[in-house]
C-alpha cells in the first residue's frame, strides 16, 4: 500500500562533495578469474570472497543516466520479502523517459556468511548476474579489487547481521566510498534488511557493548554506554535522501523495540544531532518492508522534492511500518542514570492490509514519562 508522507521526510538536497562519475569497468570477468570466484566456495573469515551467479555485465541497466527516481527498501528481518527483492529488480530498470534498462548486476554485499542470496534473488526478476560480495575486515573493505565490483552494481543489498561489524570493518573505507557514490552519481536502488537497514540511516544504532532492551533504554538512556548510536558511519552522510535525520529499528513489534528507539529518537535530540523539526525515527516489522521512493526537485513535476512509500509482507502476515517524529508541546528529560521522560511523541503506524489501497496511517502518540511508556490509543504498537 502507498503512503505519501511529505510532511515526515525533511526536504533536504544532498551534494556529495569530490564524487566523480567515471568510467563503468570493462575488466568485471578478469576480476572475477582473479580471485577465483566461485558459487559453492566458502567464505574466509579474514580475506574478501565474492561470488556469483549468472553472467555479469560491464554496464549499468540504464548506462550512465541517472535514475529518475530513487528507491530503498527497508526490510525488518526475519524470513526475506520476496516481492520487495522483484521491487528492486524493477526499479534498476526504469531509465529517464520511460526507457526499460538492459538486466544488470544485483550486488549483496555482507561481513560474514555464504553467497546464500545468489541464487534466490537471480530468480525472482531479470537480473544479468547476482553477485556476493563478503567483506569481513577493514583491510579487506579496502582492497581495489571492490571497485568494478560496485561500479556496476545495478543495485546493492546489505544483509542482517551483526550492524556492529558493519560499522567497526567498513565505516570510512573504499568500499563505503564506493557504495556512497554509485548511489549518488546513478540512483541505484539501496536496500538492506535487520542489520543491514538499520546502517543504512543517517544515524546507526550498532548494540554495542550488548544489545539494549526497550526496558532498559527507558529507565537509563545512556546505560552502561549501550545506547550507542553513531553518526560517521557514512563519510558524506546516508545516500539515501529520505533517511537523513533518521534513526531506524528492525524485528520491531516482535522483539518489542518501541521503547529502545523513542529512547533513540530522544538521544539524536538531546545530543544535538538534530533537532526537534528534523529528527525522525523509522521502525519496520519483520518479514516486512518498507519501499521507498524518492523525488528530487529536478524529477519531480511539482519541483518540490518528496517521498512516497509502499508495505508490503510476507504471505498471513500483517506487519507495518512505523514513523516517529517529536510532536508539538512536548516534554523532554534525557540525563544518565535517569528514567526518560519525553512526551507527545508522533506516531505514524502503516500496516499492510492490501498492496492496492492507500495506507491510511494510524495516528496516535506516545507518551514516556519517567521511564513508563503509554499510548493515546492503548497500545504502542
Amino acid at each position: 500500500m502507498k503512503l505519501l508522507l511529505q510532511p515526515f521526510f525533511p526536504e533536504n538536497q544532498h551534494k556529495v562533495a569530490g564524487i566523480a562519475h567515471g568510467l563503468l569497468a570493462s575488466t568485471i570477468l578478469g576480476v572475477f578469474l582473479a580471485l577465483g570466484v566461485g558459487s559453492a566456495e566458502a567464505a574466509s573469515k579474514s580475506k574478501l570472497s565474492i561470488f556469483q551467479h549468472g553472467k555479469p555485465v560491464g554496464y549499468l541497466p540504464c548506462d550512465t543516466a541517472m535514475l529518475p527516481k530513487r528507491a530503498a527498501v527497508l526490510m525488518g528481518g526475519g524470513l526475506d520479502v520476496k516481492d520487495a527483492y522483484s521491487w528492486m529488480i524493477a526499479k534498476m530498470a526504469e531509465c529517464p523517459d520511460g526507457i526499460a534498462g538492459k538486466p544488470g548486476n544485483f550486488v549483496v554485499i555482507r561481513a560474514g556468511g555464504n553467497p546464500s542470496y545468489d541464487s534466490f534473488i537471480f530468480k525472482l526478476g531479470p537480473v544479468a548476474s547476482v553477485q556476493t560480495l563478503v567483506v569481513p575486515t577493514v583491510e579487506t573493505a579496502n582492497d581495489t579489487a571492490l571497485e568494478p565490483y560496485i561500479r556496476n552494481a545495478g543495485a546493492i543489498w546489505l544483509t542482517g547481521g551483526d550492524q556492529g561489524d558493519y560499522y567497526n570493518f567498513w565505516k570510512g573505507t573504499l568500499l563505503e566510498r564506493l557504495v556512497s557514490e554509485q548511489v549518488a552519481n546513478y540512483g541505484i536502488p539501496i536496500g538492506g534488511t535487520s542489520a543491514g537497514m538499520m546502517i543504512l540511516s543517517e544515524f546507526n544504532y550498532i548494540a554495542d557493548p550488548y544489545t539494549i532492551s526497550s526496558y532498559d533504554a527507558l529507565h537509563d538512556p545512556y546505560k552502561d554506554g549501550a545506547v550507542t548510536l553513531k553518526r560517521d558511519f557514512w563519510t558524506y552522510t546516508t545516500p539515501f535522501l529520505p533517511l537523513l535525520s533518521t534513526v531506524t529499528d528492525s524485528h520491531f513489534d516482535t522483539r518489542n523495540r518501541m521503547g529502545r528507539l523513542v529512547t533513540f529518537l530522544a538521544r539524536v535530540i538531546e545530543d544535538k544531532w538534530a533537532n526537534t523539526n528534523s529528527a525522525r525515527a523509522i521502525g519496520v516489522d519483520q518479514q516486512t518492508a518498507l519501499l521507498m521512493e524518492y523525488y528530487d526537485k529536478s524529477s519531480s513535476p511539482s519541483k518540490r522534492a518528496f517521498a512516497t512509500v509502499t508495505i508490503i509482507a510476507n504471505p498471513g502476515i500483517l506487519g507495518a511500518a512505523y514513523f516517529l517524529s517529536a510532536g508539538a508541546g512536548g516534554s523532554l528529560i534525557v540525563d544518565p542514570r535517569q528514567p526518560l521522560t519525553f512526551t507527545h511523541v508522533d506516531v505514524q503506524k502503516c500496516p499492510v492490509t492490501s498492496p492496492t489501497i492507500n495506507c491510511q496511517p494510524v495516528k496516535y502518540q506516545i507518551n514516556v514519562i519517567e521511564g513508563d511508556l503509554t499510548s493515546t490509543i492503548g497500545t504502542v504498537y
